[in-house]
């Protein structure tokens, strides 16, 4: 936070984004000021700040040149990840192949794609197809890096509740076995493949 100033009876507080060189104004009105007397104040003065900052960026998200998901992930990505990431959302329809070496973070590399796209509202359901034996890892990552909950959904276990009941319409947010997604004549369990 650089300074506070008013405009015509309106107060503000200037805020400097040190990555972008910019600085945003955010109204008084919209922030929640802890009281002096609070146990919490020093925590409360961060929590604005950072307040503040997201608020700055996500303002500014719309130039497209800001990526919201590395400050609203558990991660901090490594800079051949925010690369990717940038590479990915560098175009109006997001088509990219993650295709790295083993131990280089293509599952952070994707949940940072998944979590932009969800930031900037281009994504509300997602399906990840992942070979069987990584499927729990997609799950704990998502959770664990990005707060996503999935579903994970194997052939097999999941029984309709009836007739017009879609396994693949009850949830949003999807791993399976990238065996359940390959056509019904190829394996035996069957799944929808409509996701």
């Amino acid at each position: 936070m650089i300074d506070h100033s008013g405009l015509w009876g309106k107060a503000f507080y200037r805020h400097w984004l040190q990555q972008q060189d910019q600085v945003v104004k955010v109204p008084v009105n919209d922030l929640v000021v802890p009281e002096s007397g609070s146990k919490g104040l020093h925590e409360g003065i961060g929590h604005l700040i950072s307040w503040l900052a997201t608020a700055g960026r996500i303002a500014n998200a719309q130039t497209e040149d800001v990526l919201l998901a590395p400050i609203e992930s558990n991660v901090i990505p490594l800079p051949h990840q925010l690369k990717a990431l940038n590479k990915a959302m560098s175009r109006k329809q997001v088509r990219y192949l993650f295709a790295d070496e083993v131990g280089l973070g293509k599952t952070i590399e994707a949940g940072l794609v998944m979590r932009e796209l969800k930031l900037r509202g281009m994504a509300s359901r997602i399906l990840v197809a992942a070979p069987k034996g990584l499927v729990s890892q997609w799950v704990s990552e998502m959770q664990n890096h990005f707060n996503e909950t999935f579903q994970l959904v194997i052939p097999g276990d999941q029984k309709p509740l009836d007739e017009q009941d879609n396994i693949s319409q009850r949830y949003d947010q999807v791993v399976c076995p990238v065996d359940s997604i390959k056509p019904i004549e190829k394996r035996t369990s069957r799944m929808p493949s409509a996701f």
